[in-house]
């Protein structure tokens, strides 16, 4: 079994979220019933690689190192147990139709049925899969079952032990962000669920049915995109391009239509994927989404709900990971502005609090 799937009792727990242009973190407790939040933070990435903020980087092992050090440091972390998010773009995750055997034959079965579907030496992974609930009914034959099969690989959790064991944390867990959004945002619905988590760099799409997710997908585009777009249309620095859209967004200036204009051609290719990829998903599994959760520093952009509905015809709304979280009353207007950003970090803490 993959360690992401363990649960301990614990009082505090910090979920990590290391994404291609900032890292997430957020310090949660539990009280009693009560989730209470201890505190958080951000920090981008872009200037430890000598580039702009909001921009994506990959940064070696120290470097990240030294990011998540002061990360900690300037959010006050405590807590040393830890989950932390495995990047999207690293992980395999989808649903297969193999024979209805008894565990023991599926135990065997399943190494052969995975070279089908993941692309490298199953040597080179770490690998897990799990039956779906019987109440999802997807395909018809009888001699058939569903399983989602997930695969991370051995390069990946190599580096990501490293990284956390210099960082000092205990306990740590790993977890493929998908299943981390889901325990942050889940909808209280048990149709069938597209999260779009916008990073810099990437968008991941998680599809999920009744808290199970069947599908992941991961799309080259982000909001880093409209930065760019902005800077080449307006002859502006960098800079100045990802402070005017975060500023100003799809919604645009009054004092300048050009920004809005632009921003809306910039956001065409990234919500026409997603539009496809939905119709592939309802095709695949024959049901149809009932709505579209947008998390992610892309999900924060002023007026991204406008630009989305010009493309995408099933109905969206913006994460709210704290919903179900403890927050400081003077905290309330800068955790809902802020929120989309933390879905991942927030789901992570909550995999240690939450049975």
């Amino acid at each position: 079994m993959f360690p992401f799937f363990k649960k301990e009792e614990i009082g505090q727990a910090i979920g990590l979220d290391i994404g291609s242009s900032s890292i997430k973190v957020v310090q949660l407790r539990r009280e009693k019933e009560k989730i209470i939040l201890d505190t958080y933070g951000e920090i981008a990435l872009g200037p430890y690689g000598g580039m702009q903020v909001g921009q994506a980087v990959h940064l070696g092992e120290e470097k990240t190192i030294e990011a998540i050090n002061d990360v900690l440091k300037e959010a006050k972390i405590t807590a040393r147990n830890a989950v932390v998010a495995i990047d999207p773009s690293s992980a395999y995750v989808s649903l297969v139709k193999v024979p209805k055997v008894d565990d023991n034959e599926l135990k065997t079965m399943m190494p052969l049925e995975a070279r089908k579907y993941i692309p490298v030496p199953l040597s080179e992974v770490q690998m897990d899969w799990w039956h779906i609930p019987t109440t999802i009914n997807i395909g018809k034959e009888e001699r058939m079952v569903n399983v989602v099969l997930a695969a991370v690989s051995n390069d990946t959790m190599t580096a990501y032990d490293r990284i956390i064991q210099k960082v000092g944390f205990k306990n740590v867990e790993y977890e493929i962000h998908g299943y981390s959004i889901i325990r942050s945002c889940s909808p209280q619905t048990q149709g069938m669920i597209l999260y779009v988590d916008i990073g810099a760099q990437y968008t991941t799409l998680s599809l999920v049915y009744q808290n199970t997710v069947l599908d992941m997908h991961v799309i080259s585009r982000g909001s880093q995109d409209s930065t760019i777009q902005l800077s080449k249309a307006l002859s502006i620095a960098i800079e100045t391009a990802e402070d005017t859209k975060r500023t100003f967004g799809y919604l645009g200036d009054s004092s300048n239509l050009y920004i809005k204009d632009v921003m809306q051609l910039s956001s065409y290719p990234l919500f026409g994927e997603v539009a496809r990829l939905s119709l592939m998903f309802e095709r695949k599994y024959n049901q149809n989404i009932e709505g579209i959760i947008l998390s992610g520093g892309g999900a924060r952009v002023p007026g991204v709900l406008d630009a989305y509905n010009q493309t995408v015809h099933i109905a969206g709304r913006i994460a709210t990971p704290f919903e179900q979280i403890d927050v400081p009353p003077f905290l309330h207007e800068m955790i809902e502005r802020i929120g989309p950003t933390y879905a991942v970090a927030v789901g992570c803490a909550l995999k240690k609090l939450v049975p």
